[in-house]
């Protein structure tokens, strides 16, 4: 398994995933942004490789890696990289407004 082929997939959807995340965050709160991130972000930043970077998927077929190969390691570290990013905004947004019930 060649980690730096699927590390280099995904630092290039990356960008999509992080945007698409930022905007729901913005429109929805913390649970609904982390879960759409996890999620249809992924799906986002592979839709956004495909349009603007659909010649780079050579070099990964040259490696022997497919689609959906690229796609289910990607949401493995997607998640990885999400989960303590989540509880760090969790953290943040406590201490600074408090408790999370809505009156």
């Amino acid at each position: 398994m060649n980690v730096r082929a699927y590390w280099q997939f995904y630092k290039d959807i990356f960008p999509f995933i992080a945007a698409f995340g930022i905007v729901c965050a913005i429109a929805t709160n913390v649970f609904w942004a982390f879960t759409l991130f996890c999620t249809i972000g992924l799906l986002i930043g592979f839709l956004g490789f495909q349009f603007f970077k659909k010649g780079e998927y050579y070099f990964y077929y040259n490696l022997g890696i497919t689609k959906w190969n690229l796609l289910k390691i990607s949401f493995f570290i997607n998640l990885l990289i999400a989960i303590p990013l989540f509880l760090i905004l969790l953290t943040c947004f406590y201490l600074f407004f408090g408790d999370f019930t809505s009156t």
